[in-house]
């Protein structure tokens, strides 16, 4: 059965719900706004696409970004990129077992520019070998752990020793670090320690690049910064390039973790829902629960418009409201528009984005790499 999608040019009341919405003046004032501090910082701004998975959103981010190129978190979110016409590509993220190489070395020839990450020898040795069977270079950064103890060599002695391998690999050339910083986030709680963290991050970063060119190896790229973080790292004399991925859209996340920089104005991404049912006073259903809107971080949706009622709980496809103070009826029917969770999984879940401007649907984007996990 073919998707039911909202007419262009329709009115957002005319939108079946629940529905996943992006208003378009605030997107591109977001995306706007990280252009221009990376021009202000002699930065250059490569947006993370694992956010919206979509070719036209990508290209938009590209032209805002005078060519910054995109950040790919799998392969196959790069191939359909590549495939949109996307030619300058990084992938965060390490690429084990020869059918996926096989595929990288592949994505790398039809690229203008491709560059890929380790942080060992277990996914050194392989691109290596896969990379000389099929006589290519592959460029490839350095993932060191700057404090998220996720993925990442760590800083100092270990990261030359690994530079120094990759550069004896005949087949690749080591063109720098990514440093991603993301722990900040989690332990940050005012400008003021955003601005510290992150600092600390990038100064340790920075001895390190310090200690590999006094080495003979040339660093010429120093990649960070998710959304929170870009702005505060990026303002750094070590780093070359920013890669935040959730700034177009904003989420509940960002409003609880800096309200300082980000306000409800900022948030572009939105469920529209209807209130499916009102079996007491003090509860109202929607029909847009966590088959909707993802419910894999603590935060709940925050109703965009309305102060007075709560977002409490979900399942599948029901969300549940208290409407126990709010000051203006909420009845079957009602139309409540909610800034997401965490935008990032809860684009994954829809088939397509709906565009809007003054009221209206202006775009209908495919969610083209949806479910590209591998």
């Amino acid at each position: 059965m073919t998707e039911l999608k909202p007419s262009l040019y329709a009115s957002v009341d005319e939108v079946e719900t629940p529905a996943l919405l992006v208003d378009l003046d605030t997107m591109e004032a977001n995306i706007q706004d990280y252009a221009s501090f990376a021009t202000e910082n002699d930065v250059r701004l490569r947006s993370h696409i694992k956010t919206h998975k979509n070719a036209e959103i990508a290209h938009l981010q590209n032209e805002y970004s005078g060519g910054g190129g995109i950040v790919c978190q799998t392969l196959g979110e790069a191939e359909v990129m590549a495939k949109n016409g996307i030619h300058d590509i990084y992938l965060s993220y390490q690429v084990v077992g020869r059918p996926k190489l096989e595929r990288l070395v592949w994505l790398a020839q039809k690229l203008d520019r491709f560059t890929t990450t380790v942080d060992g020898p277990g996914n050194i040795a392989p691109l290596q070998t896969v990379a000389a069977d099929h006589y290519v270079t592959i460029d490839v950064i350095l993932e060191v752990d700057v404090g998220l103890h996720r993925t990442g060599v760590p800083l100092g002695e270990s990261a030359l020793q690994m530079a120094r391998l990759i550069q004896e690999q005949s087949h690749l050339n080591f063109c720098g670090l990514l440093a991603y910083e993301a722990h900040v986030k989690s332990k940050a709680e005012t400008r003021t320690e955003y601005e510290r963290y992150c600092t600390e991050a990038m100064d340790r970063t920075q001895e390190t690049v310090e200690l590999l060119e006094a080495e003979g190896i040339p660093v010429e790229e120093v990649k960070v910064g998710g959304t929170a973080t870009s702005k505060y790292s990026g303002e750094h004399p070590a780093v070359t390039e920013i890669n935040p991925g959730m700034y177009p859209f904003m989420d509940v996340g960002e409003l609880e973790h800096r309200p300082f920089d980000v306000d409800k104005d900022d948030c572009a991404a939105t469920i529209i829902s209807t209130v499916i049912s009102k079996p007491t006073a003090d509860r109202a259903v929607v029909d847009a629960g966590s088959k909707t809107l993802s419910m894999d971080k603590p935060q709940l949706p925050v109703p965009k418009y309305r102060e007075d009622i709560t977002y409490v709980n979900a399942s599948e496809e029901h969300g549940w409201l208290d409407t126990s103070d709010s000051e203006k009826s909420v009845d079957v029917g009602d139309r409540i528009e909610f800034i997401v969770p965490h935008v990032c999984a809860t684009i994954n879940l829809h088939d397509t984005i709906v565009g809007v401007r003054d009221g209206r649907v202006e775009e209908l984007w495919d969610v083209q790499a949806r479910g590209k996990v591998k």
